[in-house]
């Protein structure tokens, strides 16, 4: 009963269903899919209603163990991007999974979205640049930009002081001419 729930589901939610498996949180999902993490939500919760599962877990094993029982599935044999997208999850299918809680699949390093280079001025910035998941600035670099922060907005301030003082001036100086 279970292989005709299993067809209906698009590649999409396939690829979706092989992160949950893989224990990666919804926003890395949509991170390695290029998507938004409410739409990761909208196909779990589509793959969960049209296989039966009690729940994205229960939904990503049925799927994992009928990957593995169809050597033939149509993810097999499939180049990277064309069965969905951009997942990295595409081009082979998991490994068996050990253990309930276990990944099917690690998360390969080399998509890893991360661009930060130390080297760069970019890599020393105190945000997060598009791609990274998180800010992976060292403490110490963290700790640097709360006073270099404060000295940049006082320069600030005291520019726009002085700007307003001579702008003061200025009309000052056109009101006596033209009076």
């Amino acid at each position: 009963m279970e292989e005709p729930r299993i067809d209906r589901l698009s590649n999409r939610h396939r690829d979706v269903l092989r992160g949950v498996a893989a224990l990666r949180k919804t926003k890395q999902i949509a991170a390695d899919l290029g998507i938004a993490p409410g739409t990761v939500d909208g196909y779990i919760a589509e793959a969960v209603r049209i296989l039966g599962a009690t729940d994205r877990g229960d939904a990503a094993r049925m799927l994992a163990r009928h990957e593995r029982a169809d050597p033939l599935s149509e993810t097999a044999g499939a180049a990277p991007g064309q069965s969905g997208g951009q997942s990295p999850w595409v081009a082979a299918p998991p490994p068996p999974m050990t253990q309930i809680g276990q990944p099917v699949a690690e998360p390969d390093a080399s998509h890893d979205t991360r661009t930060n280079s130390m080297g760069s001025l970019a890599g020393l910035l105190p945000i997060r640049r598009t791609g990274q998941r998180s800010n992976d600035l060292p403490v110490a670099l963290r700790l640097l930009w709360i006073p270099a922060i404060a000295v940049i907005l006082a320069v600030g301030f005291g520019m726009l002081a002085s700007g307003l003082k001579v702008l003061a001036d200025l009309i000052e100086r056109l009101g006596h001419l033209s009076g």
